[in-house]
């Protein structure tokens, strides 16, 4: 018992520490790349989403740098392994500059679901680790998830388009890149009453949002 206070404020001097290793980018703008392709604006789309949706904060959307003492997330392209990025952090000016660089524009979209992942967001707040360093690129070319609009399974037949495009984009900020949709020719009962929309109409949305 007489080593057990020492161990917590050992742990809370740690946590302590880590918390002074985070950067304050609440007032964030986001860069996105010039001419960018629609795969590239979803991206960018669902950067600011996700994080409006976890802070009340929606980060305005550039085409040009922010003002001094503002930070940034510039998001670019530049060759490389397909579906590969780069994350990393420029404290050397007024504010902090954090670099989203995929390798194509699959991974442009893959680093902003990794950053999705790393940035700490809480209510009115967006913060960073300042050693924020990731160079990656995925080893397998299809990384893919089936998914399946049907009676057999009591949750996924009462999903309507808006929870199936946050399940898709759940998947992709993971590293998905393939989905393969059951159509309704298999073992399945023919409807559910859980059903918003007939099977097919359903089919044609979930395309769409893979799109």
């Amino acid at each position: 018992m007489k080593y057990f206070i020492p161990i917590l404020l050992y742990c809370a001097s740690l946590a302590f520490a880590a918390e002074g290793q985070l950067l304050d980018i609440s007032k964030v703008v986001v860069v996105a790349p010039a001419n960018s392709n629609r795969q590239e604006q979803k991206a960018v789309q669902m950067l600011v989403d996700e994080i409006a949706v976890r802070t009340q904060i929606r980060p305005l959307i550039s085409q040009n740098a922010a003002a001094d003492g503002i930070p940034m997330i510039v998001l670019a392209r530049q060759t490389g392994p397909a579906e590969g990025y780069h994350i990393s952090l420029e404290s050397s000016g007024s504010a902090a500059k954090i670099l989203v660089t995929g390798n194509d524009s699959r991974g442009l979209l893959f680093g902003v679901g990794r950053l999705l992942r790393t940035l700490r967001l809480s209510r009115q707040k967006i913060e960073l680790a300042s050693d924020i360093k990731i160079d990656t690129a995925p080893k397998a070319s299809l990384r893919g998830h089936q998914l399946g609009y049907r009676p057999k399974t009591n949750s996924y037949d009462g999903w309507t388009v808006a929870m199936w495009e946050q399940y898709i984009r759940d998947l992709t900020v993971f590293g998905i890149n393939a989905i393969e949709l059951i159509p309704p020719r298999s073992d399945d009962l023919a409807t559910s009453p859980h059903f918003p929309i007939p099977q097919m109409q359903m089919m044609s949305e979930m395309s769409r949002l893979a799109e």
